[in-house]
């Protein structure tokens, strides 16, 4: 289950589990490797139904089957039953909300020391979306909750944000990193790590641990004009331009010109002819467009160099002057877009080519735009 609601940048219904991380990883990566403890570990993926378009791609994901893929339709209550029917004596719920790389011995043993209680995990003294409880004590909480349930909510929330919050009996903090907690910059901060220790024991010491990928691309390519400098490359890039202190993600190509600093580029994404891309998140394309044509277009401009800004409509997740494309938007050339400006997800190059330019800390929305006012900062999610 993916994080909560409130991650800007992301369409409705974007599969979590799939959230590319680390390059051709993704999030259910470093999850299922939390349970790599031993052969007696039993998996279970469990989608929304909202989610239900993921589950032939993690069905096919890996090179040997490392979990089973369940699409959830009767919420809390099937759930229960689930739990209840799974054989195991003791049960780990976790969310995406949080990306952490765990001790998988120390998550096992807590597991098998809760029976009739409930225990919530931490990671460097922060709670996550992890709990542990004996199988029957587990499935009498759900089934109570379910029996309750008045009207139907989302999984996520009343999973996590009610039934297990208010059940908990202990906190247990384990040893770990926490690499990712629901917060953007976190997730660009943990994304551009790569560019400085792409090859540091402890990258290679984490991904040994998760499971082996049925495919992991094609070779990367850097033309003869090409220059990379102090990044990371994913496969099947092509790089043309110029990459500098940068991360970029799967299959996206930077073609003769542009030129991309301190960002991290996302699956897919096609960058122009002369574009410039500093201290950006341009988060994926999944769209069926041609690959001949750019989705960020020829001479844009997105992000600049040095700034502090925050964005005005997401203060707390978009900060440091980053500035954010949401996932599937378009720009089109000789766009700019300023420091910690944010273009939501599925914006068309239509209504960006009648503003030309998205201010410091503005924000658009479709056919709307926010403007940052004048020593004025509002939170949370437009109106």
């Amino acid at each position: 289950m993916g994080p909560a609601q409130g991650l800007p940048g992301f369409e409705g219904g974007y599969p979590f589990s799939l959230l590319p991380f680390w390059g051709v990883h993704c999030l259910v990566d470093f999850m299922l490797a939390h349970f790599a403890a031993g052969p007696a570990v039993d998996t279970t993926i469990v989608l929304d139904e909202y989610s239900r378009g993921a589950a032939l791609p993690l069905s096919s994901r890996w090179k040997k089957p490392v979990a089973r893929v369940h699409v959830l339709e009767g919420g809390l209550g099937e759930l229960a039953r689930l739990v209840s029917a799974c054989g195991a004596d003791h049960v780990v719920l976790a969310s995406l909300s949080s990306i952490s790389i765990l001790d998988a011995g120390a998550l096992l043993a807590l597991s098998e020391s809760t029976g009739d209680l409930l225990a919530k995990v931490s990671v460097a003294q922060t709670p996550v979306e992890i709990y542990c409880s004996g199988r029957e004590h587990l499935g009498r909480l759900l089934e109570g909750a379910a029996a309750r349930a008045a009207t139907p909510r989302p999984l996520r929330k009343s999973l996590f944000d009610a039934v297990l919050h208010h059940a908990i009996d202990r906190i247990e903090d384990l040893p770990g990193d926490l690499l990712f907690q629901a917060d953007l910059m976190g997730y660009y901060a943990s994304n551009l790590w790569l560019a400085v220790n792409g090859a540091s024991r402890r990258y290679h010491s984490t991904v040994s641990r998760l499971p082996e990928l049925a495919d992991w691309g094609s070779e990367s390519r850097i033309a003869e004009k090409g220059i990379v400098r102090d990044s990371w490359l994913a496969a099947g890039v092509e790089v043309e331009g110029t990459v500098e202190h940068s991360v970029i993600f799967p299959n996206v190509q930077i073609r003769r010109g542009a030129h991309v600093s301190r960002s991290v580029v996302l699956n897919g994404n096609r960058i122009g002819a002369g574009a410039e891309i500093h201290n950006a998140l341009v988060l994926p394309l999944g769209s069926e467009s041609p690959r001949t044509s750019a989705n960020i277009g020829e001479r844009c401009s997105i992000g600049a160099r040095g700034s502090t800004a925050r964005n005005a409509g997401f203060p707390d997740q978009i900060r440091d002057g980053v500035a954010v494309i949401g996932t599937n938007a378009e720009i089109p050339s000789g766009f700019r877009a300023e420091a910690a400006s944010y273009v939501a997800p599925g914006v068309a190059a239509s209504v960006l080519r009648k503003m030309k330019l998205l201010k410091k800390g503005a924000s658009v929305f479709g056919n709307r735009t926010d403007l940052p006012r004048e020593g004025a900062v509002t939170a949370g999610a437009p109106r």
